[in-house]
C-alpha cells in the first residue's frame, strides 16, 4: 500500500534535517507514487508515500494527524475489517472526515492504545506519534507480511519500510559477516537480525515504544503458540476452514481499485480463484508468468482454470533481455541477494498487471500452514533412518538423481533437530564441511528458540514441528520476496491464507488435515474438490522456476560475471573466504550438477552486492 521513513532525536534540541528525510522517503517512491509528505516535530521526522487502494481522495493522505492534533500516523497495509471498527468507534461518538483505513487505525489507537492491535484483521507496519508524550508506538502484523527496519544508537532512532531508505538517509551500509553465513545456509537471515551491520527487523507481531529519554521497549503482542494452545476445539475442520477461508477471501476484496489474482497454476492461487467463483464475484483478473520450451511452464493449467470460472486471463513469458533487466531490478528492490530465484518473473508480471489493476491474490502461505512442502515428508520416516541410510549408500551412483543424493545427504544429519532446523536448505552443513566450513561458526538463536518452542507445542511430531519452523523463518523470506516484488511495480499483494484466524486454528488440527493422501493439504483439497478440476488437485508442485543456469551461460553480461564472480569483497567475508569458486564452476561447467544450487547462490549473492552498491555511494563498505 505505502512506504514511510521516520527518524526520532534523543536531544530535543536536534532538529530533523527535512531534506536527507525526503531523500529517504523517494527512495520509496514505487512503494507510493499517488502522493508523499513529511511531517516535522522539532526533533521528530515522519514521511510518507502513499499508494491509494481505500477512500482514494486526499483525505486519505498521511502523514495522518488526529482531530485533536495530538496524535500523527503513517502506515503502510490493509486493515480488512477497518469498516466494523469504524462502525464500534462511531458508537463511541468518533467522527470521521474519510472514510479511509488510516484514520480507523489512528482513533482505534487513541480510543484503545496497543490493546487495539488483537482487533485488527490486516496487514500492517504503522508509527504514530504522541506530541504530548514525545513517543513513538510502532507496530507490524502477527505475521510480518508488511516489513519495518530500524537503526538504533545513543543518539537517534531512524526506521523504514525497506533498507535502502535507511541508506539514503545517510546511515552506513555494511555487511554483518555473521549474518552473511546464516544467509549463505538457509538463504534467509532468521528473526531481528538483517545482512547488514547495525540495522534490525521489527520481529512479527512485536510493538515498539521509542521515547525521547531513549528508553525502547519491544514487546510481543502476538504468540502464535499461545493461540494455538489457547484455542477452542474444532469440531467440523473441513466445514470451518472453508468458511474462515471463504470470510478471508471476502475480506480481502476489500478495495477502491481493481484487485487480481497471481495465478501459478497451482493447488494454492487456485484455490483462491475458487473461493472468489464460488462466492460470485466475476470477471476477477488472472496472471501468470511462463517460459518457452520448459517443461516447468505452468501457464496452461492456470489458463484452463481461468476459462473454466470465466475469469479474464493474462500471461506473459520473461525471457532473455527482459529477465535480466528484471534481475538488476530486483537485487536492488529486494535489499537482498535474491532468495528464491524467481523474483525478476514476479517483477515482471506485476509490472504487467499494473496495467489493469492495483491489487493482486497471491496464495502464499498455504505450504507452511497446510503441510504442503514435499521436504516435511521424510520427517515421517524417521524411525527408519538407519534401514533408508543403508538402501541409499547401496544404490549405484549412477542411478541417483539429485533428489536422490540430496535425501541421502540430509539422511545423514546427526539428529532429528538438525534434520528439522535444516529441512528446508539446498547444502548441508556436510557440504559446506567438505569446503572447510565449521558450523560451530553460525549462531542461529532464533532457529534455536523457535524450534524448541515447536518441540514443546508438537511433541515427537516431526512434521509439525517443521512446519512451525518454517512458519517463522521460511515464510519470512516469501513474505519479504512477495511485498519487494509486488511494490516494485506499484502493486500491493494480499495473502488471505495468512489470515490468522486460520492460522491459529490450523495449528490446533491433527497431522490427518495436512499429511492425509500422496500431496498432502489434505483439508485444501476436500474444501474445494468440488470446485476445483482434478488436473490442479493432481498437479506436481512446481511455483515460479526459471533454468537460470541456461540463461545465465547464454547472456553475454551475466556469463561474464559468472566467470568473474569470485572477485567480488563478498569473498573476503564470513565463509565465503573459504570457498574455491573456480574449482565449483569447473566441476559445474564439467557437468557435475550436485553443486550447482550451492554455486547459483554464490553467483546472486555477489551479483546482488556489485549492483546494489551501484545505487549507492561508491565510497560504501
Amino acid at each position: 500500500m505505502c512506504g514511510f521513513a521516520g527518524v526520532l532525536h534523543f536531544d530535543r534540541d536536534w532538529k530533523v534535517d527535512e531534506g536527507r528525510l525526503t531523500v529517504a522517503r523517494e527512495s520509496l517512491i514505487h512503494r507510493g507514487p499517488e502522493y508523499g509528505a513529511n511531517f516535522i516535530d522539532g526533533n521528530l521526522g515522519l514521511a510518507h508515500r502513499r499508494l491509494s487502494i481505500i477512500d482514494l481522495s486526499a483525505d486519505g493522505n498521511q502523514p495522518m494527524v488526529s482531530s485533536n492534533g495530538r496524535y500523527v500516523i503513517i502506515y503502510n497495509g490493509e486493515i480488512y475489517n477497518y469498516q466494523q471498527l469504524q462502525k464500534q468507534l462511531a458508537a463511541k461518538g468518533i467522527l470521521f472526515k474519510s472514510n479511509s483505513d488510516t484514520e480507523v487505525l489512528l482513533c482505534m489507537y487513541i480510543v484503545y492504545g496497543e490493546a487495539m492491535l488483537e482487533q485488527l484483521n490486516g496487514m500492517f507496519s504503522f508509527a504514530i506519534w504522541d506530541k504530548q508524550e514525545r513517543s513513538l508506538f510502532i507496530a507490524r502484523d502477527r505475521v510480518g507480511i508488511k516489513p519495518l527496519y530500524y537503526y538504533q544508537d545513543g543518539e537517534s532512532f531512524v526506521f523504514a519500510s525497506e533498507a535502502k531508505a535507511l541508506f539514503r538517509y545517510g546511515l552506513p551500509l555494511e555487511i554483518e559477516e555473521d549474518n552473511l553465513n546464516e544467509f549463505l545456509l538457509f538463504r534467509f537471515v532468521s528473526g531481528e537480525k538483517t545482512l547488514f551491520k547495525n540495522i534490525k527487523k521489527l520481529m512479527p507481531g512485536h510493538s515498539m515504544l521509542v521515547t525521547e529519554d531513549k528508553n525502547i521497549h519491544i514487546k510481543c503482542w502476538w504468540h502464535l503458540a499461545d493461540k494455538i494452545k489457547n484455542h477452542g476445539t474444532i469440531h467440523k475442520p473441513v466445514e470451518w476452514f472453508t468458511n474462515t477461508f471463504d470470510d478471508a477471501i471476502q475480506k480481502h476484496m476489500i478495495s477502491d481499485v481493481p484487485i487480481g489474482v497471481l495465478l501459478s497454476g497451482g493447488l494454492d492461487s487456485s484455490s483462491v480463484c475458487a473461493s472468489l467463483y464460488k462466492q460470485g464475484f466475476q470477471h476477477i483478473q488472472t496472471f501468470n508468468v511462463g517460459f518457452k520450451n520448459f517443461v516447468d511452464d505452468e501457464s496452461k493449467l492456470a489458463e484452463n482454470l481461468s476459462r473454466k470460472f470465466d475469469f479474464p486471463y493474462h500471461s506473459i513469458h520473461v525471457e532473455d533481455d527482459e529477465l535480466a533487466e528484471n534481475l538488476s531490478i530486483a537485487d536492488y528492490m529486494l535489499d537482498e541477494p535474491l532468495i528464491h530465484q524467481n523474483e525478476p518473473q514476479i517483477i515482471a508480471i506485476s509490472r504487467y498487471a499494473k496495467k489493469t489493476v492495483t491489487v493482486l491474490l497471491s496464495g502464499e502461505g498455504a505450504d507452511e500452514f497446510l503441510g504442503g512442502y514435499v521436504r516435511y515428508k521424510p520427517l515421517k520416516y524417521l524411525p527408519y533412518k538407519g534401514i533408508i541410510n543403508l538402501l541409499l549408500s547401496s544404490l549405484p551412483q549412477g542411478y541417483k538423481n539429485n533428489r536422490l543424493s540430496k535425501l541421502q545427504r540430509y539422511f545423514t544429519l546427526d539428529s532429528v533437530d538438525d534434520m528439522i532446523l535444516f529441512n528446508s536448505v539446498n547444502n548441508f552443513p556436510s557440504d559446506l564441511k567438505k569446503m572447510g566450513i565449521e558450523m560451530q561458526d553460525i549462531h542461529v538463536d532464533y532457529r534455536n528458540r523457535i524450534l524448541h518452542e515447536a518441540k514443546e507445542l508438537y511433541p515427537n511430531n516431526p512434521q509439525r514441528q517443521a512446519m512451525y519452523l518454517d512458519q517463522h523463518t521460511y515464510l519470512q523470506s516469501l513474505n519479504h520476496r512477495n511485498d519487494r516484488t509486488t511494490m516494485a511495480a506499484s502493486i500491493e499483494c494480499r495473502v488471505p491464507f495468512l489470515d490468522h484466524r486460520l492460522m491459529e486454528g490450523l495449528g490446533t488440527l491433527s497431522n490427518d488435515y495436512f499429511f492425509q493422501g500422496k500431496k498432502g493439504k489434505f483439508i485444501l483439497k476436500e474444501s474445494y474438490k468440488n470446485i476445483l478440476p482434478q488436473t490442479t488437485l493432481n498437479f506436481r508442485k512446481i511455483g515460479f522456476s526459471v533454468p537460470w543456469l541456461q540463461f545465465i551461460l547464454k547472456s553475454k553480461k551475466l556469463k561474464h560475471h559468472w566467470d568473474t564472480m569470485e572477485q567480488c569483497e563478498l569473498f573476503n567475508m564470513g565463509w565465503l573466504k573459504f570457498i574455491d569458486v573456480a574449482k565449483l564452476r569447473n566441476e559445474t561447467n564439467k557437468g557435475d550438477s550436485s553443486i550447482q544450487a550451492l554455486l547459483l547462490q554464490l553467483f546472486f549473492i555477489s551479483l546482488w552486492w556489485k549492483q546494489y552498491t551501484n545505487h549507492f555511494d561508491k565510497s560504501i563498505k
